[in-house]
């Protein structure tokens, strides 16, 4: 009790001195906001100085959004679970590839709670409806598109009758307790909605990032789910993330169902709240989905989200005059939606030292000591509170390659509450094939400012070294500053595109990194003890305890732990220096009880263990054979 006791005052005392931190940092920022308007404008280059000073008002303002939010993170109490509450499960699909919808349905059948699971096929697929019939799921469509997704749902509504929904999208593998976290949460009949953490498996995805520890791997989305969702259950302003969630249906069709919207959960949202409905965000993980593999589909997906998010900043459900809503989360939904302008503060910064490399555009009149102690203050302050507020999901390096790579993305957003144009529903590829020419043209652009930046940077060089070059007209020190100040930008960019297009993706299904002991059985050769190091639906990458000649044949592997014997295709075989080899096996799926085994080994057994970080690695088996 007196541990306990301590331990309280201790994160007290640590609470009180980082939000005390964090206040000052404030206070120092709107004094330099205001330093900046009366002391530092150049009439000479005004309006670049006007932008430059516009962006770092937007970073501050960005930033008492973020802290307003995030304050405070609040976890919902749960109460006990409700037996005998009748639920449905929602999974829409479209385009997916067969294989990714057989996992989720999969994973839908281990879920422990009694449920009824439904396909709403939007593409009509017979396929799919063979595929719902098989695993015992029920299979919906509709005539027509309208709407997309939102459509989808809306025409599925009345012919079930779940009183809670759960829904999942096509790539959404839930885990067996899903419903019994979620479900406790409905015992306040205020409740409308319980979200849960959009978590993904494919590690190697373009949003993930190598962090070393697998039980906490951080992607872009990491500190919007981890940080600032359960800041928002302060304010009752946790919004709708469609999958994975659970939703009350009399809350649902109170306002008129789902919002036909490109971005219909947020809509949502919004709707419920302004109708006096809770919304609870549950922050552990339930699902794991699909991230984008790759930046064509990052940016789909990021580019509806925008767009959605700002065309109801423009319209009669804007949030801050939607009647309903308290003034917090009118706060909160603003915050939220401001966030994609964020596209043209870092063109801002992106584009000023270029206009002074090539044009003379000085952006600050003052005393240049003076002025570098204010901007370092100001920039590592900003870094500081953001990383405090972010409570280690802040990770400044990677915040800033992905805020380039939306940039783009986010500016074109924008324009749709400049210039109003008709949304239509876009679904994200859950390819995990990859074109390199479709990625480069995606990334056009980007290289395109890339190559700016380094040629302007050596121009700016070669003119400060006093060689001839059309910029010798300008004074040194803003060539200094231009040319540095451009040189990092540049470096920046290049590592972003770098990392982009050094990625391959040569197989269409994700392979878990594992170590499972194994037999692998040779016809004519014997059966050999090996480990299974890779693993997917289609196939395994194998460590044997010998050389092999690849040739291509028929063998059999059996995975020990998991009583799971899979014929297949020995496709390739290398020999490593240790005298072992890797090996390749692509499986036949002889039986359809067969593939369903391993997905549930896959994507329910195998994804909480990479998920806790226990996937360890054996060593290579001695060689034996038996024949």
């Amino acid at each position: 009790m007196i541990e306990q006791e301590q331990t309280t005052r201790e994160r007290k005392w640590k609470e009180l001195v980082w939000r005390s931190a964090i206040l000052i940092i404030v206070l120092y920022l709107l004094y330099y906001i205001g330093w900046r308007i009366v002391a530092t404008l150049n009439p000479d280059a005004l309006i670049v100085s006007l932008l430059l000073l516009a962006a770092e008002a937007w970073g501050v303002l960005n930033l008492l959004f973020f802290a307003f939010m995030t304050w405070n993170i609040r976890v919902r109490p749960r109460f006990e679970l409700r037996e005998g509450l009748k639920v449905d499960v929602y999974v829409t699909t479209y385009d997916e590839p067969l294989e990714v919808l057989e996992a989720t349905l999969t994973g839908c059948q281990r879920i422990r709670y009694p449920h009824t699971t439904y396909v709403l096929d939007d593409g009509r697929r017979p396929e799919v409806e063979a595929l719902a019939s098989r695993l015992g799921c029920r299979y919906l469509t509709r005539p027509d598109n309208r709407h997309g997704k939102a459509g989808n749902i809306n025409a599925a509504l009345p012919r079930t009758d779940g009183e809670f929904i759960a829904f999942l999208d096509a790539d959404m593998i839930p885990q067996p307790d899903f419903l019994h976290q979620t479900l406790g949460y409905f015992i306040d009949d205020r409740v409308a909605l319980v979200q849960c953490p959009q978590e993904f498996y494919n590690f190697d995805s373009l949003q993930h990032v190598a962090t070393g520890n697998g039980s906490l791997p951080w992607h872009e989305q990491s500190l919007f789910f981890r940080v600032i969702q359960p800041g928002k259950n302060r304010w009752n302003a946790a919004f709708w993330c469609g999958s994975p969630s659970v939703v009350r249906r009399v809350a649902l069709e109170s306002v008129g169902g789902v919002a036909h919207s490109i971005t219909e959960d947020i809509l949502t949202s919004l709707r419920l709240h302004a109708q006096g409905w809770r919304t609870v965000y549950h922050d552990q993980v339930v699902a794991y989905g699909i991230a984008p593999q790759t930046y064509r589909a990052f940016m789909l997906q990021r580019l509806r989200w925008a767009q959605g998010a700002l065309r109801i900043l423009r319209s009669r459900e804007n949030p801050l005059i939607v009647p309903g809503l308290t003034i917090a989360q009118r706060l909160n939904y603003l915050g939220s939606m401001l966030t994609y302008f964020d596209g043209f503060q870092k063109l801002v910064f992106l584009v000023v030292p270029l206009g002074m490399i090539w044009f003379g555009w000085m952006p600050i009149r003052s005393n240049g000591l003076v002025f570098i102690l204010h901007w370092l203050a100001y920039f590592f302050g900003c870094y500081l509170a953001a990383w405090l507020l972010g409570r280690g999901w802040f990770r400044i390096v990677w915040v800033e390659h992905y805020n380039i790579l939306k940039m783009l993305i986010y500016i074109r957003a924008a324009l749709v509450v400049i210039f109003p144009v008709r949304l239509r529903f876009r679904v994200t590829p859950k390819s995990f094939a990859n074109d390199v020419w479709t990625e480069r043209r995606a990334l056009l652009r980007l290289i395109v400012l890339g190559v700016t930046m380094t040629f302007s940077s050596l121009l700016g060089l070669v003119s400060l070294l006093g060689l001839p070059s059309p910029l010798a007209a300008h004074s040194s020190s803003l060539l200094a500053i231009g040319t540095f100040w451009s040189a990092l930008n540049g470096m920046a960019l290049g590592m972003t595109l770098a990392r982009v297009l050094r990625r391959r993706y040569r197989r269409v299904s994700y392979r878990f990194p594992v170590a499972l002991p194994a037999r692998l059985e040779i016809p004519g050769a014997g059966i050999f003890p090996c480990l299974v190091s890779d693993l997917s639906r289609d196939g395994a990458g194998v460590l044997f305890p010998q050389v092999l000649e690849p040739v291509s044949t028929d063998v059999h592997l059996e995975l020990l732990n998991a009583r799971l014997s899979l014929w297949g295709r020995l496709i390739y075989a290398r020999a490593d220096r240790n005298g072992s080899s890797r090996v390749g096996i692509q499986f036949y799926h002889d039986g359809q009880d067969k593939v369903r085994v391993l997905l549930e080994l896959l994507f329910v057994d195998l994804v909480a263990q990479q998920r806790a970080g226990t996937l360890a690695r054996l060593p290579l088996p001695t060689a034996q054979a038996r024949p």
